[in-house]
């Protein structure tokens, strides 16, 4: 290729890039519909709450699918709003008896509700995959110690450090 051909491929190219900005760029990539006019909630009312913890599905057991864009209203059954919520995705369909699990990161589970009823968590990403949810109200301690002093300090000192 001589060096005029390279030149005019060259301008060519920016004058392609300067011209058509973002749009050209994303009309290549991912194109899903993430509205929440066109993906409407979908009511969950199973997984299971124990001492504390509800979790949408078992670790191997089977996950929720998750498509792009989609939608769930879980309705937890704590009675409280959860102290934490960790949301964990995967690419296959039964959790770690398949597969691997991993958390979700960005706009990959979005949680966009949280109460003492429900969690509502939207895939704002262009990819599918299956969703585990896990949601606690942080007093979990099955059988709570009856003297404060039953319990451990390690290599801590217990006496007031004088703070």
């Amino acid at each position: 290729m001589g060096r005029a051909s390279r030149w005019a491929v060259f301008a060519a190219a920016l004058t392609l890039a300067g011209s058509s900005g973002c749009n050209a760029i994303n009309s290549i990539g991912p194109n899903c519909d993430r509205s929440a006019d066109t993906n409407t909630p979908v009511r969950y009312t199973e997984g299971t709450v124990e001492h504390g913890v509800y979790m949408s599905a078992p670790w191997n057991g089977e996950l929720l699918w998750f498509p792009a864009g989609s939608r769930y209203e879980l309705e937890h059954g704590l009675g409280e709003v959860p102290r934490f919520v960790d949301i964990w995705l995967s690419f296959k369909k039964c959790g770690t008896g398949e597969s691997t699990i991993a958390p979700a990161a960005g706009n990959q589970a979005e949680l966009r509700t949280i109460d003492a009823n429900k969690l509502v968590i939207v895939n704002g990403s262009c990819v599918d995959y299956w969703l585990l949810v896990v949601a606690g109200t942080g007093d979990g301690e099955p059988n709570p110690p009856q003297d404060p002093e039953a319990m451990p300090h390690g290599s801590c000192p217990v006496e007031d450090a004088g703070m």
